[in-house]
């Protein structure tokens, strides 16, 4: 039974099988009542921990009741059990219990001890939840026993010991027993010093924090470590007063968080000695992992004071030094989001579109980054990034975003919950946030869950608006029917208006209504019926019916008075209190205004003084219960506070709603109701019942007045500074149409009180508000004394009046009037009013925070009221130098007041230049706090150094204007009385940028760089005055624009930097027009008029002349910049305003472009063109298909442009166009055969026109011409080039080379067109050559005329030696040797010649070089892949000339030459040409074109920096062909070996294309690395580059050679499965390409496709062959056999896919690989029959191979000179000879396994009798007809011929490679020895067998040597000599040595 019960817990505890647990405790309860095991309690204990893994709460406890009852002793057993129950229990105290009495076990024994340590890790586990402030105090007493049991026990885990100290002091400090957390940490601490060293910061920032040790012992440690240091600098900054109170810190104390973070830049050396041991005199260094904790946590306090500086430098630190790890990486992700949003100044109320893409931006990396931390398991990194995103999240946290972050919000909470975070009060939030979200979204359920876990988590301060928020949704929960209270009945109706929609056509004041009637049944409808006014219409006149309404209104809303009264005296008016509320908020946010007064009135009745906070009950310091400092039951009355806040937000509301009463009646706050001034209406002022509404309407703006000044008290109260603060918002902003009218005296008392409400908060509440609230008052109290001596200082401010001519008029009336004593008492009043606003922005915790706006009308308002007082300004300015101890405030103020003096006497600085001067030092030195004063200051400074003429003050006053633009806008929001608006702001910018532009100009003296900028400069003001929707601004900052671009506009490179900026201007012109906004509201002096000048300038209108210029120019702009997208609007419009004349056609054109390109109609303009001329219809027809992208549009321009050439002095034109129209029918998939019509049609023309046409074409034909043939490259082409002799023009030779490459293109390429079309192309290009030369014969006379006659040269090797000291063009010219190339070897070292250079360039024969070059590339393409190497030569000669000298592109020529040297070394003829030996200098990169390179660049940069909206790629991406050029010059540098050439030309080529984004160059570029890479074996690096490579795509050549890249680069890796990538790489490419295939994209170039995947199935089958191939034969298994045998039927295929390409030569070698693959194969089997048939297979292919070579070959031949057959080697001779070597030696091993089998069988004759020999030939089988072994037998027959004729051929063939010289020695060898086999083979044998050499004169049954020699006679009689054979085939290599050596020796 113990057995089994042990099986069934231990199956239980393996698979988690609660079942099984059941089935054990079933029986362990049989076995207790059976008494039938003894080992039982063992098994309670073992049963219940495993109920404990499981979750089965109930098995444990009946298990450890069980146990228990058996009254154990006090073992390791019963330590087990107890800990066991201990995590059973679900209070913490008896959990604890248990826990405790576990370890007093343990501790009696030492073999228990360890059953210490692990009760405190469950105990510590218990109390986490305990952890929480105002928590803690249940942990102490249990806590302490624990850490004194694991320090009686001597646990040795310090690290854990630590950890439990830290948190009891945690605990000790938390329940307020300081004293006693005071001593234990000072005894604990030498325990953490000794023990755990890297606890002890934790353990000081402790004491640091709560104050635990002296200030002086705490410093004197920091002084030993700069950990310490560090740790106890923060924490003394995080204890600084501004920290406590509202989370910043002062300018002082962010500038220490900068020494914090250059002290640990100091602190880099690491060092791993401990705590201990350094000497207390030297400061510890830090180690790394320290110091990157100490930066995060500098980088959270710099980001907690929105100092985001020292966040990014740290972050910056932390990721240079890269010592951070997974977590801590994560949390610098988190900051660097965080400085993201402080850098785009998001705040918290900022809801645009820019802040809220933003937001969601960095929310979702935040997210991210959670889930990141989640999976790490890193609860710290958890914490930080849920923090961060809180923060992140608050701008989200509204209703229209809210959904937004729903589900980030969910995560964060799951993931806090998740780690038991003690963030509770995010915690809190979060889920009230959700709580919200799901209400929203109708999921109630869900948000009561979140709301009951938020009450959880709430400390007390959120426990109203929880309980409140929870009690609704609950009532939204429950049953309609079961409500049966009228307050329950009220809330539900409010909730269901409140959750109508806006949009909803629903109305919903009936429910609102009716919710009013059930909280009031009968005073609510009487109160409603105050705002009926449908009586009053009955009365005759307006007065009586005004005045009934004012007097129906008064006696409806007396009778709410009695409302408590009526009340039963059982009803919690705090309910009723909140209902009400309730109410009046729904309808305020419904905009049902009767019902919110009424609501209003019913709430406000509860404001009886019932609620009234003492202040010894307000807790003044924290406003969260419990917190430090805090005295027990200052929050006792925390409900009271929360009532009277609801009280004053009721106030608010129906103050706002009587406003709205006022506004209804067409009156606003605090003004007078106005009679109308119609003399119908028959009242006056006087009437009785305008009286009665006059007072009614007064009364309502005194309640609305009275309840804002009502909340403000009701704040003060309860010590609510926001309250205050919103009451001072409220009165300032609906007293704002006051305030302009200049009505300060009616609102002194008003704002006399809220001055004081302010005084009596910290900071003054809102420092500005109050400083504008003590200005106002000011104001009101001079207002009489102004309106007596002098103009209204008050109304000139509010409306915008310049306070300098204000004040002077003041002045000047003010000295003559007397003063009286009760003016001069207010004037003193207002006096100390300015000096108490002065004091709030000088003061030190609010001087930081309070924007200079609100400084600039005080101190306006006191120099005025000094003037009122003839006081003295500088003798009274002490008392601020006394209060203000900021010294650059001090200067700011001093700066505003001599402003406001120096605007006062302008004549004063007209001949004052040093005092100008002086002053704008002083405001440089000056730290200015608000962005919109400073920008006025300097202004007004910049013009009045420009009225003197001072440039270098003007740029120095406006770049520091200029630098305030953002800042200047966001501080426009940061003040309630806004004395500037973004329109004012804008226009003062504009001015300043128009001043800096002008002053640039006066200061660039010719310098660019400087008038670019000034022209930037300017165009910004425009842009500013376009903001500030201000023409006249706008028209004037054009101007100056136009005025200073006009000498820039004549160069075509800055013209083109003018078309963006002219384009803005037109806009913003267009833009202000519309508008019509003349009104410039930029204070101060303005910059000087100005107009355009030029042809327009008598225009009337300015503007309109400005606009007409800068259409011309701008149209300019675009033709060149072909920008026609966004140029179509303004061309039609500058057509349309635009006369008819010749500068029409243009703009006429680019618009038909941009039609074109946009897709709209074209046919109207194109008629206006007809009488342009045929060619330009048709020019423009030609131009449009480059700028249309649908076909059939392009279809029909190509027509039309073909059409509308008619006439014959058009027909060259015609013939291009027709060539440019077969290529596009050919690559766009028409019909080849439409393509080659078109073709052929233009040939006709070329061919047919007389040369006499063509005079004007540029041809450099010639009179006389040789008439030399070139039959000896064009085999039996000569009678062609006969009938082409005549045609002397080169631009007709060019246009018909191209015609003919294109007529071999679009043809099949097993066609003879293909190759024919070639060869004339050839044709065609000897011809150019032979017309170069004639024409050059003149040019070479001049030049010989000047240079000494040479002595002519006879012999060959003097040529040679002739023609290699011939340079190119660069070098000096030579007289023209007119002996043209006849042969191959001539044209190898030929080298076009400098006349003949001279003459290509200066005929202009050959307009569109680039197409020319592109031409004849493809041409010696089509060549090469035809083994023409030999026919390529005039081909690269040709292209290396016009690259050369034409398009003088060094790099592109070096490309031809480094072929022409490629071409000769495949020729066998290297030495030959003069270019090898200037290969090392082909190869280079040129220096010119690097360094042009580089100077682009650098352009680039330094105009990107000019212009940072331009984008330069566009312009320098036209040299993107010079790095192209380096890559195809880096592929010929690869395959000449020349590597490190090719590494630097891709290393510069891939440079230059990612930085002009040019993906096409750089895919190649990482290409060619890659292949370098694979020559240097680093395949890996080659895979790598390869990847990149494939990131940027390409077309399907580019895909084909990157697969055939990557197969080469995987197979070098070596791996074990890299046969499989290789297959996996293979088809995937593969597949792409049938797609294509298949899809018809390429149906002109399907040979080309179908070439490309025959390839990578022959590549493939190789590869696989290959990986078999490198096993061992007796390691194939049938999957290799299967392998090979689908490689080989791969391989035979590709060889037909060839063939039927006619690509004999891949044919060929698709062949060689199948038939090496048969033999693979061959010897996989030991069958016989098997094996002889994959042999026979084999043979059959490479016989195939050799045949289809020798057709390659002989065509290749045929076309060579007779006398060059035998001496020139081509590629295609080489390549025979291999086959030939190959075919060889498959032969031979097919005559080897005869051999062998003949041997064995002899072997086994020797060994029987001649009777068995004769009865074995006797019974011996005849083979079958056509069997294997028939074929066998034949085929081995003819084998040896096969082998002896190819070794023959190959010997024959004059070689100079050594490896096939070598190899057909070899085989020759090997031959002899299998024809001796033949002879006689067990003799043979015997001779080779050295480790037996008696074996064949033993009498082992060996015949006699007459024996043999009978044999051989017997057998002479049925098989062909082979001796005379063998001597035949040895005679013919002995004379082809022998002629070897003659040619040696006597050369040609």
């Amino acid at each position: 039974m113990e057995r089994k019960i042990r099986k069934l817990l231990a199956d239980a505890s393996e698979t988690k099988d609660p079942r099984a647990l059941e089935s054990a405790f079933a029986l362990m309860k049989s076995s207790a009542a059976a008494r039938a095991c003894r080992n039982l309690p063992d098994m309670y204990v073992v049963c219940a921990e495993t109920a404990l893994q499981l979750g089965c709460v109930e098995t444990g406890a009946a298990c450890l009741k069980m146990y228990f009852e058996w009254n154990p002793p006090e073992n390791l057993l019963t330590c087990r059990a107890l800990l066991a129950q201990g995590q059973l229990k679900g209070d913490f105290k008896e959990a604890a219990v248990c826990f405790l009495k576990a370890v007093e076990i343990s501790k009696k024994e030492p073999r228990y001890h360890f059953m210490v340590f692990n009760a405190s890790v469950l105990y510590l586990k218990a109390a986490h939840p305990l952890l929480h402030p105002n928590k803690c105090f249940h942990v102490v007493p249990s806590l302490k026993q624990m850490v004194q049991s694991l320090e009686e026990v001597a646990e040795q885990d310090y690290s854990w010991r630590a950890e439990l100290i830290m948190h009891l002091v945690r605990c000790l400090v938390d329940s307020g027993q300081l004293e006693e957390a005071a001593s234990y940490a000072k005894i604990k601490e030498d325990f953490f010093k000794t023990h755990t060293p890297q606890k002890y910061p934790e353990l000081y920032k402790l004491m640091i924090k709560h104050q635990l040790l002296d200030d002086d012992l705490l410093l004197k440690a920091s002084c030993q470590n700069t950990m310490l240091a560090v740790i106890y600098k923060m924490e003394k900054l995080k204890m600084c007063s501004s920290w406590l109170e509202n989370g910043n810190l002062l300018t002082e104390d962010l500038q220490k968080l900068e020494e914090i973070f250059y002290l640990l830049m100091e602190c880099r050396q690491t060092t791993t000695t401990p705590v201990k041991d350094i000497n207390p005199q030297i400061p510890t260094p830090l180690l790394p992992s320290q110091r990157v904790t100490l930066l995060l946590d500098l980088a959270a306090l710099s980001l907690h004071v929105k100092h985001q500086k020292v966040a990014a430098d740290c972050l910056r630190e932390l990721k240079s030094a890269g010592e951070a790890n997974m977590e801590q990486s994560i949390i610098m992700e988190c900051f660097s989001c965080e400085i993201n949003l402080l850098e785009k100044g998001v705040k918290i109320n900022d809801d645009t579109r820019a802040s809220i893409e933003a937001c969601l931006k960095e929310v979702k990396k935040l997210d991210r980054l959670l889930q990141t931390a989640v999976k790490k398991s890193s609860p710290w990194a958890v914490q930080v990034v849920c923090n961060t995103q809180w923060r992140c999240y608050q701008p989200l946290l509204k209703p229209k975003f809210r959904k937004f972050v729903k589900n980030s919000l969910l995560n964060m909470a799951r993931a806090l919950e998740q780690i038991q975070s003690k963030l509770l009060e995010m915690r809190c939030q979060i889920h009230s946030e959700m709580a919200i979200t799901e209400e929203e979204e109708g999921s109630l359920e869900a948000s009561l869950a979140h709301l009951q876990k938020a009450m959880l988590l709430d400390d007390g301060t959120q426990e109203e608006h929880l309980s409140s928020a929870l009690q609704l949704l609950r009532l939204r929960l429950a049953p309609s029917k079961t409500l049966t209270r009228p307050e329950d009945k009220a809330a539900l109706l409010m909730l269901q208006a409140k959750e109508r929609r806006p949009q909803s056509t629903t109305d919903s004041r009936p429910t609102l209504v009716s919710a009013g009637l059930l909280l009031a049944p009968g005073d609510f409808q009487t109160v409603l019926e105050a705002d009926n006014t449908s009586k009053r219409n009955l009365l005759p006149g307006l007065a009586a019916q005004l005045a009934a309404k004012a007097q129906h209104h008064s006696t409806s809303v007396q009778k709410a008075g009695g409302h408590l009264a009526r009340q039963s005296k059982d009803i919690d008016g705090a309910e009723r209190l909140k209902l009400w509320a309730r109410l009046a908020k729904t309808a305020r946010q419904q905009e049902v205004w009767d019902v919110c007064r009424a609501a209003c009135r019913f709430c406000l009745l509860y404001d009886d003084g019932r609620w009234t906070v003492s202040e010894t009950k307000m807790c003044k310091g924290s406003k969260k219960r419990g917190a430090p400092g805090c005295p027990d039951g200052c929050c006792g009355r925390q409900g009271h506070v929360y009532t009277m806040r609801l009280l004053a937000e009721v106030y608010f509301v129906d103050a706002e709603a009587t406003i709205q009463l006022l506004l209804a009646e067409g009156v606003k706050l605090n003004s007078p109701a106005v009679p109308p001034q119609d003399p119908s209406v028959g009242f006056t002022e006087e009437d009785p019942h305008w009286v009665i509404y006059r007072d009614w309407i007064q009364a309502q703006s005194d309640r609305a007045t009275s309840s804002f000044l009502r909340a403000g008290e009701l704040g003060a109260q309860i010590q609510d500074q926001d309250v205050i603060t919103n009451t001072a918002v409220y009165l300032w902003n609906y007293n704002l149409h006051l305030m302009e009218a200049g009505e300060f005296q009616c609102l002194l008392p008003t704002f006399q009180r809220l001055v004081e409400m302010l005084q009596a908060t910290k900071d003054y509440g809102n420092p500005a508000l109050c400083m504008s609230l003590c200005n106002a008052v000011a104001r009101g109290l001079v207002q009489q004394l102004s309106e007596r001596g002098g103009p209204d200082l008050a109304s000139a401010e509010a409306q915008g009046i310049d306070e300098a001519e204000m004040g002077m008029e003041m002045s000047a009336s003010i000295h003559e009037a007397s003063l009286n004593c009760a003016a001069l008492q207010d004037a003193e009043k207002a006096l100390k009013m300015c000096e108490l606003a002065v004091n709030i922005f000088s003061s030190r915790t609010t001087g930081d925070t309070v924007p200079a706006a609100a400084l600039e009308p005080v101190m306006t308002t006191w120099v005025e009221i000094k003037r009122l007082l003839h006081q003295p300004i500088d003798s009274h300015m002490d008392w601020l130098k006394r209060k203000c101890k900021n010294p650059d405030v001090l200067v700011m103020v001093q700066v505003l007041v001599e402003m406001l003096q120096s605007s006062m006497n302008p004549k004063h600085l007209e001949s004052a230049g040093p005092r100008v001067s002086a002053l704008v030092r002083t405001a440089s030195e000056c730290r200015w706090s608000d962005a919109v004063v400073e920008l006025q200051v300097w202004c007004r400074l910049a013009a009045l150094c420009y009225k003197i003429a001072d440039h270098s003050l003007v740029l120095c006053c406006t770049q520091k204007a200029l630098q305030l633009e953002e800042a200047a806008l966001k501080s426009l929001n940061t003040t309630p009385c806004l004395l500037f608006d973004p329109a004012a702001v804008n226009e003062m910018l504009s001015t300043a940028a128009s001043l800096r532009g002008l002053s640039l100009v006066c200061e660039s003296s010719g310098d660019p760089s400087i008038y670019r900028e000034a022209l930037k400069v300017l165009r910004s003001g425009v842009s500013f005055a376009e903001k500030a929707g201000n023409l006249d601004s706008c028209v004037t900052a054009a101007g100056h624009f136009w005025n200073s671009c006009l000498p820039l506009a004549k160069n075509p490179e800055e013209r083109r930097q003018l078309k963006e900026p002219l384009e803005g201007i037109l806009t913003a012109l267009a833009h202000t027009t519309r508008h019509g906004n003349m009104q410039n509201k930029v204070r101060g002096s303005v910059a000087p008029g100005a107009k355009p000048n030029g042809k327009y300038q008598h225009d009337d209108d300015p503007a309109l002349a400005l606009r007409a210029a800068m259409y011309e120019l701008l149209v300019s702009i675009h033709t060149e910049e072909a920008d026609y997208g966004g140029a179509l609007q303004l061309l039609n419009r500058a057509i349309t305003d635009m006369p008819h004349t010749r500068h029409q056609l243009p703009l006429l054109k680019d618009r038909i472009f941009l039609k074109a390109r946009l897709g709209e109609s074209i046919e109207l303009d194109m008629e206006t063109l007809k009488g342009e001329g045929e060619e330009c219809c048709s020019s423009v027809w030609r131009q449009i298909v480059l700028l249309t992208k649908d076909t059939n549009q392009q279809l029909t321009c190509y027509q039309r442009a073909i059409s509308s050439l008619t006439s014959t002095e058009t027909w060259w034109c015609k013939a291009d166009i027709l060539l440019e129209f077969g290529r596009w029918l050919y690559f766009h998939n028409f019909p080849r055969e439409e393509a080659q019509q078109q073709i052929q049609c233009a040939v006709d023309i070329l061919l047919t026109q007389e040369p006499a046409e063509a005079a004007d074409s540029g041809s450099v034909a010639e009179t006389s011409l040789p008439t030399e043939k070139h039959a000896s490259l064009l085999g039996g082409h000569g009678s062609f080039t006969r009938s082409v002799s005549g045609l002397k023009e080169v631009c007709r030779l060019n246009l018909l080379v191209q015609a003919h490459v294109l007529l071999a293109v679009n043809s099949d390429k097993s066609s003879q067109e293909h190759q024919l079309n070639l060869l004339r192309a050839h044709t065609f290009i000897l011809q150019i050559w032979q017309v170069l030369t004639s024409a050059a014969c003149p040019v070479s006379d001049e030049m010989a005329k000047s240079r000494p006659p040479q002595t002519p040269v006879s012999d060959t090797r003097s040529k040679k030696k002739k023609v290699k000291n011939l340079t190119p063009a660069e070098d000096k010219a030579a007289v023209l040797d007119q002996t043209f190339p006849s042969t191959v070897k001539d044209w190898t070292q030929y080298v076009c010649p400098d006349p003949v250079r001279q003459a290509f360039r200066t005929s202009n024969s050959i307009s569109k070089q680039t197409q020319s070059l592109f031409y004849l590339t493809l041409l010696e393409e089509e060549l090469l892949a035809l083994s023409l190497h030999h026919l390529t030569l005039p081909v690269l000669h040709l292209a290396e000339t016009i690259a050369h000298d034409i398009l003088e592109r060094r790099s592109l020529s070096d490309i031809y030459r480094l072929k022409i040297v490629r071409t000769c070394l495949q020729l066998g003829l290297d030495s030959s040409s003069p270019y090898k030996e200037k290969l090392l200098d082909l190869s280079r990169i040129q220096e010119e074109e690097q360094m042009h390179f580089r100077a682009q660049l650098l352009l680039r940069e330094t105009w990107s920096s000019l212009y940072k909206g331009l984008n330069m790629n566009a312009d320098l991406r036209k040299d993107a062909c010079v790095w192209g050029h380096w890559v195809e010059k880096a592929e010929l540098c690869l395959s000449l070996g020349l590597h490190q050439s090719a590494r630097q030309h891709l290393a510069e080529a891939l440079q230059a294309a990612l930085e002009f984004g040019d993906t096409v160059t750089a895919s190649r570029s990482l290409l060619g690395l890659a292949a370098l890479a694979c020559k240097g074996q680093n395949h890996q690096l080659a895979l790598n580059l390869l990847d990149e490579a494939q990131s940027r795509g390409g077309n399907a050549q580019f895909w084909y050679r990157l697969t055939l890249m990557r197969v080469s680069a995987t197979v070098g890796c070596i791996d074990h499965d890299s046969q499989t990538k290789v297959d996996a790489i293979i088809k995937g490419c593969r597949e792409a390409l049938e797609t294509y295939l298949v899809g018809g994209q390429g149906d002109n170039r399907i040979q080309d496709l179908e070439f490309m995947i025959t390839s990578l199935n022959k590549r493939g089958a190789v590869e696989d062959i290959r990986a078999v191939r490198a096993k061992a034969a007796e390691t194939l298994g049938a999957d290799a056999v299967q392998r090979l045998t689908a490689a080989c039927q791969t391989l035979e295929e590709s060889a037909g896919g060839f063939t039927k390409l006619s690509l004999h030569s891949q044919a060929a070698e698709a062949h060689q690989e199948c038939s090496h693959g048969l033999g693979l194969l061959a010897s996989c089997f030991t069958h016989q029959e098997q094996k002889r048939r994959f042999l026979l297979q084999g043979f059959s292919h490479m016989q195939l191979a050799v045949t289809l070579q020798e057709r390659v070959a002989s065509e290749a031949r045929r076309l060579l000179p007779l006398e060059e057959g035998h001496d020139l080697s081509l590629p295609a001779d080489r390549r025979l000879q291999h086959l030939r070597l190959c075919l060889a030696e498959f032969s031979l091993d097919m005559l080897e396994e005869h051999c062998e089998e003949e041997m064995c069988q002899a072997l086994a004759r020797a060994k029987i009798t001649p009777a068995e020999v004769a009865l074995q030939e006797f019974t011996r089988s005849t083979p079958e007809p056509n069997s294997t072994e028939q074929e066998w037998v034949r085929a081995v027959r003819t084998s040896e011929q096969v082998a002896q004729s190819q070794l023959a051929a190959v010997s024959v063939q004059p070689s100079d490679n050594v490896e096939i010289t070598a190899r057909c020695l070899s085989l020759m060898g090997k031959l002899q020895r299998l024809l001796a086999v033949q002879e006689e083979p067990t003799c043979v044998k015997a001779l080779w067998d050295r480790r037996t050499p008696q074996s064949c004169s033993g009498s082992g049954g060996f015949p006699t040597a007459e024996q043999n020699s009978e044999k051989a006679s017997d057998s002479s009689e049925d098989k062909p000599s082979l001796a005379s054979a063998t001597s035949a085939f040895l005679q013919t290599h002995e004379q082809f040595k022998s002629s070897s050596k003659d040619d040696a020796k006597n050369p040609r």
